[in-house]
């Protein structure tokens, strides 16, 4: 865990609800949120990442709701958004972390592939927006909802089913944050390139990651806490105009394109 960058009460007060707090962008998000001051809610399929998650929060001195959760299954997320009001009262910022792809040619990609990365990355990103916003972000007429989306945001050979699914939370974010204007919620794509993770050194071959790292024009993988970071400043109020947008931390992934070779033809 590195020390933040915030001020240690520059999200004092505040509640944030992290899913896939337990690993990844999620769990440096939960980290950095804590070591700004905020209390923290966290959950994911494994316990084992969380509570030692929870172990760091409490050691920052900050209080933290930790819980299995699938958020594919609404009942679950219902008794999640449970514990969690009735441990805080409220949530102030939530972050949709929790995510999951894999790479395979388009051509091989099946029906079922395609709809497991849509209900994960799409739907239950939706399904916890929608508890809980519903129950304490439009009732107290405030809110900030951040989703994670992918970098290069033109898509990425062998994941058009993962960015085709990122990109369609882009488009929520931003309908959210003008339809949701009203009661004072923001809403908010965080864009991420690529990143890290023990997850991605664990998933990916290493000649992946390698190619990957060299279309980075700042010449390197981000880091979990690049992104984490970034979160935890715009639910400050520093970040209170931020609102509508996609932000990209990617080290200048997006601007720069695809940063390969195109592919060569093959014969029939």
């Amino acid at each position: 865990m590195t020390a933040g960058v915030l001020r240690g009460d520059a999200l004092a007060g505040r509640v944030v609800l992290v899913t896939g707090g337990g690993t990844g962008i999620g769990r440096a998000t939960a980290l950095a949120c804590a070591q700004a001051g905020a209390d923290v809610a966290i959950c994911g399929r494994r316990p084992e990442p969380l509570d030692e998650v929870a172990k760091h929060v409490a050691g920052l001195g900050r209080e933290c709701v930790a819980a299995r959760c699938d958020v594919r299954e609404p009942d679950q997320v219902a008794r999640f958004v449970d514990d969690v009001l009735a441990g805080y009262g409220r949530v102030d910022v939530l972050v949709n972390g929790a995510g999951g792809q894999y790479m395979a040619p388009a051509e091989e990609i099946s029906v079922n592939g395609w709809r497991a990365v849509h209900r994960l990355c799409v739907e239950a990103a939706w399904s916890v927006t929608r508890e809980v916003a519903t129950r304490t972000m439009i009732p107290n007429r405030s809110g900030l909802v951040v989703f994670v989306a992918f970098s290069p945001r033109r898509g990425i050979p062998g994941m058009v089913h993962a960015t085709a699914a990122r990109a369609a939370v882009e488009n929520l974010a931003a309908g959210l944050a003008l339809e949701w204007s009203r009661y004072g919620i923001r809403s908010i794509a965080v864009a991420a390139g690529t990143i890290g993770t023990e997850g991605l050194r664990a998933q990916y071959p290493q000649e992946a990651i390698d190619e990957w790292t060299r279309a980075v024009p700042l010449g390197r993988l981000g880091t979990p806490e690049d992104v984490g970071e970034l979160v935890a400043f715009l639910a400050t109020p520093a970040g209170g105009y931020v609102t509508g947008t996609t932000v990209v931390v990617d080290g200048g992934v997006d601007a720069w394109g695809a940063g390969r070779p195109v592919p060569t033809l093959e014969e029939s």
